[in-house]
């Protein structure tokens, strides 16, 4: 009897010690999760994300997006609910090199800025920086980085909301193998569908998007990703009594394999790879219709090798560009099929970098790069991107950053970027429009945390003096009115863009999130006799204040983000009048006004009705547009019933909030 007593003693204790010790490490994991700040910055504003904070922050229609998260950071500018673009420290939204590990991504925003065509738990974190390095193009990267570990144990997530479902599935397919699977699709008009308008037009969309990423380990020294990316869109805009429609159909695609070898002391990078990006639009207005079909093609190769203190690069890119090419017909205009001819070129890339301690708290960096551009029938460009950054390490107290580079980019990115449509489109440099783009950065940079972490502060003070630049002044009313030539819509000029960074951040503990500040000038001269002055840019704001918060009570996470930013400048028309069917815009000064100010407050709730280390079940509650801000967008030429007549009127997005409920399954 006294046996069985004691054993069953023994076996309270032990199963109370057991429950304490999964109670301690229960504890423990919830410690570590809420102690990763949300975003690490180690330059300025650039650094890293940390994927699995993404969800806390409050989503679009339950969908979380890092596109939309980055947009939250002071060093990337605000984007409203018509526009897809990704505008950095002032520079334009192609300046911008967006990837899937390291492979670029062109048009990587679904309609209206609202998606991004990332699915966020099938990468390892995002990288984001305000110079691309190495890479040809002006401005900065966001690159979504590749998982590089193995799948040992199966598992994944999943969500079901009310605009759109998405899943990732991990496996192991081996011993030294293992593949991720993502996709995602939207049945946005089913509950939306009579409530999505933008102005007075109806608006029907949707989307489909997948990923599948294999990593291979054949030995204890290589790396072999096969990745593939795709994705479909089709948007229908219905005008109903202004006799206008407008729909549009685009696709992404990306498919590359990478190999990374790990030799002593050196490692070395190789990435093979194809990327595409094609649309078609049409249009119809006022007894004539018509078609926009473009396309932008990339095959290209590049290596890279790291050892010791020196890195080195080396690529190959062969473009096939389709510019817009519209064919026009009905009453107006039957003129507008001549044909705008395919591009092609080749773009090279040449760069080395080195990096040394010079003792008392220096270190240098410094680099030098050769970027050329081949086209058949027009010539050839070279030209040099020197960089070099002086760091000052002041341990406990920061660091400071000077930095300087020389930035060249051999494509442009025209179109409607600032309606919200996608109707935007690719050329070549060095043809009739322009000679390469290439610019001067200066930057000076500062960082620090506190003793313990809990916080930190990131600021930035830059200019870039930007050179050969284009800007897309056309519309679509004029390409359906007139015989269409590409160049008469462009300008074609230089800028300077200049401006002040602020972000203090609280990184650990329940509460989490930042506050950011920027100062952004962004201005342009143009090489017109009818543009004398100097004017600011499509997409400059001023002043910009980001406010991000989380907090994790446990069973319940709760965000919450506010952005209020100045207008974006546009033209106004002084007049207009109808000859016939046509109608005909005499416009102001070039950017002379400005839209009002924007703001907006999105707020979401995560409920964990079963959380554990292996296994989380929730539901998610979003509101976007919380306080019903009714912003106005732009101003467009519309129709008013009452007066029977056309005019020139504030843009609105008519669902003033969205309230989003949405299932979570992780495991």
């Amino acid at each position: 009897m006294r046996r069985i007593v004691l054993i069953a003693v023994l076996t309270a204790a032990s199963l109370a010690a057991w429950a304490q010790d999964q109670d301690t490490v229960k504890r423990a994991i919830h410690t570590e999760y809420m102690n990763k700040p949300m975003v690490v910055n180690q330059q300025g504003i650039s650094g890293t994300v940390n994927v699995e904070k993404i969800h806390a922050i409050p989503s679009f229609l339950g969908n979380a997006d890092p596109i939309r998260f980055a947009r939250l950071l002071p060093s990337i500018q605000l984007n409203t609910e018509i526009d897809g673009g990704l505008y950095m420290q002032g520079s334009e939204h192609s300046h911008t090199l967006v990837s899937m590990g390291g492979v670029p991504v062109y048009g990587a925003s679904h309609l209206l800025g609202l998606f991004s065509v990332f699915n966020s738990p099938h990468y390892k974190g995002m990288r984001y920086a305000t110079s691309a390095g190495r890479e040809p193009r002006l401005g900065g990267l966001i690159d979504m980085e590749l998982v590089d570990t193995l799948v040992r144990k199966t598992g994944g997530e999943a969500s079901l909301g009310l605009m759109s479902a998405q899943g990732t599935i991990r496996l192991s397919t081996g011993k030294n193998s293992s593949i991720i699977i993502s996709a995602r699709q939207t049945y946005l008009n089913l509950l939306y569908g009579s409530f999505l308008k933008y102005n007075d037009a109806s608006l029907k969309y949707g989307f489909t998007d997948g990923n599948i990423t294999w990593l291979w380990r054949p030995g204890p020294r290589d790396k072999v990703w096969i990745d593939v990316f795709g994705c479909r869109d089709a948007v229908t805009f219905d005008y109903g009594s202004a006799n206008a429609d407008m729909d549009a159909s685009w696709y992404n695609g990306l498919g590359a394999v990478h190999w990374n070898h790990y030799f002593e002391d050196l490692v070395l990078k190789q990435t093979a790879y194809f990327t595409m990006n094609g649309l078609n639009a049409r249009a119809a207005a006022l007894g004539a219709w018509g078609s926009l079909p473009s396309s932008l093609a990339t095959a290209g190769y590049k290596a890279e090798a790291e050892w010791k203190g020196w890195e080195f690069a080396a690529g190959a890119a062969y473009h096939r560009d389709q510019p817009q090419n519209p064919d026009v017909e009905g009453y107006h205009n039957n003129a507008n099929n001549a044909g705008v001819p395919v591009q092609h070129g080749v773009e090279t890339i040449l760069d080395a970098s080195y990096s040394r301690d010079l003792g008392l708290w220096l270190q240098a960096k410094a680099g030098l790069g050769l970027v050329g551009l081949m086209r058949p029938g027009f010539g050839s460009w070279w030209g040099l991107t020197p960089r070099a950054d002086l760091i000052l390490n002041l341990m406990e107290y920061g660091k400071v950053d000077l930095h300087y580079g020389l930035r060249r980019q051999n494509i442009f990115q025209l179109g409607f970027t600032n309606n919200g449509f996608p109707v935007e489109f690719y050329v070549l440099a060095g043809s009739d429009y322009s000679a390469p783009q290439y610019s001067h950065n200066i930057s000076l940079s500062y960082n620090a945390e506190t003793p313990r972490k809990g916080y930190s502060i990131s600021a930035e003070i830059y200019a870039k003096w930007l050179f050969n630049q284009l800007e897309y002044v056309g519309t679509m009313m004029e390409i359906l009115n007139a015989s269409y030539r590409l160049q008469d819509s462009l300008l074609q000029g230089d800028g300077l863009s200049w401006g002040l960074n602020l972000m203090l951040q609280k990184q650990t503990g329940r509460l989490s999130g930042w506050i950011g500040y920027a100062f952004a000038r962004s201005l342009r001269n143009f090489n017109n006799p009818n543009y004398p002055g100097t004017y600011p840019s499509n997409h400059e704001r001023l002043h910009e204040l980001d406010i991000v918060a989380t907090y994790d009570f446990g069973r319940w996470d709760v965000g919450a983000t506010i952005v209020a930013a100045s207008g974006t400048p546009y033209t106004q028309p002084e007049s207009f009048y109808i000859i016939g069917d046509r109608i005909i815009c005499v416009y102001g000064e070039h950017n002379a006004h400005r839209l009002p100010m924007y703001m907006r407050m999105d707020a979401s709730a995560n409920w964990y009705i079963k959380k554990t280390e292996r296994q989380e079940l929730g539901l998610n509650v979003s509101v976007y547009n919380v306080l019903g801000n009714e912003n106005t967008l732009g101003y467009a030429m519309s129709f008013n019933k009452e007066k029977e007549g056309y005019e020139y009127s504030p843009a609105r997005f008519r669902l003033k909030f969205m309230p989003s409920l949405a299932v979570f399954y992780r495991f």
